[in-house]
């Protein structure tokens, strides 16, 4: 009888030790930390863009326009996904006075 419950303890060591070890193995080999694009500022004129200058992922500038005829409903325009550091551009056909919104979209 000793000898078993000796044996259960071993057992119940070994498993803990197991548990330990890749938890640690998970830990080092993390992924970097992510962070949302930031610093953004947005330029507008014949077209609309964003440059974000810190942090990580992709931007997008877009942005909602008024038609020239007021009939009509509003246009969305979207720049391309840029990475951080690169600009995002997005052309305005109707010019910066039809422009009703602008914002950078962000992804990490």
């Amino acid at each position: 009888m000793f000898t078993k419950s000796l044996s259960k303890k071993r057992g119940v060591a070994g498993a803990v030790a197991v548990a330990a070890a890749t938890a640690g193995m998970m830990l080092a080999t993390a992924p970097a930390a992510q962070a949302a694009p930031g610093d953004c500022t947005i330029s507008s004129g014949s077209s609309l863009s964003s440059l974000c200058t810190s942090g990580t992922g992709q931007h997008r500038i877009h942005a909602v326009l008024n038609p020239l005829d007021p009939r009509l409903p509003q246009r969305i325009i979207l720049g391309n996904w840029a990475p951080v550091g690169q600009t995002s551009v997005a052309s305005n056909p109707w010019g910066a006075g039809y422009v009703v919104s602008v914002w950078v979209d962000r992804i990490d």
